[in-house]
């Protein structure tokens, strides 16, 4: 429902596509290279509204876990489990086709640093991704990843291969900083 008009008229807009009500809801035969699937934004018919699921910092503050994954061939192979309300981050990096040793560490976080952190997800439209980015056809090379996002009340997912949401490099750099461990 419109936030705005309180109708009923409304559709999922995918970023990817062209801006008309047309192509938007006959998705099906829209042919793109990258494209985004269940992306958390609305888009109003009657008023031309737009809108995302979530607004504002609070959302931010009802996230307890995140587990964030990136590798693809030749590695390196990450994945970093942040558990806020234990107040605890676990970093494992695997190098499974060189001679690099794998990096397991943990540590814990004080509450400035999960202050911070949380800061930059929203600079980030972080609980806003699609919840998949993809490329048409088989991906063989090249890097996959998968964030899983724990809420209070419930959880998402959101993965991708070759393709990522706007500001990926800004939330690997977050990850980096709150792990104290490469993350790319």
């Amino acid at each position: 429902m419109c936030p705005k008009c309180r109708r009923h008229n409304t559709y999922d807009y995918i970023p990817e596509m062209p801006n008309q009500h047309e192509p938007q809801l006959q998705a099906d035969n829209f042919f793109h290279e990258i494209y985004s699937i269940g992306n958390a934004k609305y888009y109003c018919i009657d008023c031309n509204y737009k809108w995302k699921k979530y607004m504002g910092k609070k959302p931010y503050e009802r996230i307890r876990v995140i587990i964030a994954y990136v590798g693809g061939y030749p590695g390196p192979y990450c994945q970093v489990k942040i558990d806020l309300a234990e107040q605890r981050v676990e970093h494992n990096t695997d190098y499974p086709f060189s001679d690099g040793l794998p990096v397991n560490d943990s540590s814990y976080l004080l509450e400035e640093d999960i202050e911070l952190f949380l800061t930059e997800l929203h600079k980030c439209d972080f609980v806003n991704w699609a919840e998949e980015y993809n490329t048409f056809g088989p991906v063989m090379d090249g890097t996959h990843w998968s964030v899983r996002i724990e809420f209070d009340t419930h959880c998402e997912i959101k993965t991708g291969d070759n393709h990522f949401p706007p500001k990926w490099t800004k939330f690997c750099k977050a990850i980096s900083k709150l792990s104290g461990n490469e993350f790319y």
